[in-house]
């Protein structure tokens, strides 16, 4: 029996948290798309399961005690949102908190694209400036 897409979302949530990057790629489509916002630190476009995991990297690199802690998961076709609250501290040890909705499109069984929401993302910019000051 196959799985269902949030269980594969979920699954990767799981390996990611485990440091299985290999196994998180096995749930990615070989063209999966995330765009992050322009004014966060790791903005950009990042194409295909290896420049992903490097997004990972970036976004844990980029923050201390990262914890992104889902609430609910809904799935609706090849879609599944990820309601979630995103918390960690920048480098200077300043904590931060918000809520986060992360969508991924699925293509063939896979992920395809992943559109992360964050709450503020100017806030999340602020935080970044002030660790470097």
């Amino acid at each position: 029996m196959s799985q269902s897409n949030i269980e594969i979302v979920q699954a990767m949530f799981d390996a990611m948290a485990a440091g299985d990057f290999e196994l998180m790629k096995s749930y990615l489509h070989p063209e999966v798309i995330v765009n992050e916002a322009e004014c966060l630190p790791y903005s950009g476009i990042y194409q295909g399961p290896d420049d992903y995991i490097r997004l990972v990297h970036e976004v844990v690199g980029t923050w201390d005690d990262l914890q992104l802690s889902v609430d609910a998961m809904a799935e609706s076709g090849d879609m599944v949102m990820v309601v979630s609250e995103f918390a960690g501290k920048n480098k200077a040890g300043v904590a931060f908190k918000m809520p986060m909705t992360v969508v991924f499109n699925f293509t063939g069984g896979k992920i395809s694209e992943v559109r992360p929401y964050y709450f503020d993302t100017n806030k999340l910019a602020e935080l970044h400036v002030q660790q470097s000051d």
